[in-house]
């Protein structure tokens, strides 16, 4: 990953975080208008020919069956909204801690992620210069035990720098 990604994914970061704190905030507006609204409030619970259940402000006219329901509104204790207020920043607060922590750890992620792709690449072309056969790698027509062994290491080393490396790929992924 390059340096110049890292703006964007705090950007993209930040932006998640205010559409959350945007769809709070719409909820407690929506909160405050039905406050404001009539103390009753009718609605209609339809039940469809299918079965299913349907609210609304008018019976639907598909319905085999319609009830009226009145809603009465109480107004919020001035407590409780101050409370509900105050738990509202903290969470705002929270959501904003947790993306800059999430954004430094994929920028933390992203550093990793290079230097250890290098060594896995560094592994595989030491992996391939160990594939050629040196004085004192053969015995007769057989390979000598050393040969095998420098093999098998060369080899272990890369698919642990790949593993390695799909574990931070991985985790990269489930923080975006």
């Amino acid at each position: 990953m390059s340096k110049t990604s890292h703006p964007s994914q705090t950007a993209g970061l930040l932006v998640g975080a205010l559409r959350l704190l945007r769809s709070v905030l719409a909820v407690t507006l929506l909160g405050w208008a039905l406050v404001a609204s009539p103390a009753e409030r009718t609605l209609y619970k339809s039940v469809l020919t299918n079965g299913r259940v349907v609210y609304g402000d008018a019976p639907d006219p598909q319905a085999r069956r319609s009830e009226k329901i009145s809603v009465e509104i109480h107004p919020p204790d001035p407590a409780q909204t101050e409370a509900g207020l105050r738990a509202l920043a903290m969470t705002r607060q929270q959501l904003l801690r947790d993306a800059e922590a999430r954004a430094a750890r994929l920028r933390q992620l992203d550093r990793q992620i290079v230097s250890t792709y290098a060594e896995l690449q560094a592994a595989k072309a030491e992996r391939e210069r160990g594939i050629a056969v040196q004085e004192g790698d053969r015995q007769g027509r057989r390979f000598s035990a050393a040969y095998l062994q420098r093999q098998r290491t060369l080899e272990a080393s890369a698919l642990q720098l790949r593993r390695s490396l799909d574990a931070l790929l991985r985790e990269r992924s489930a923080l975006l």
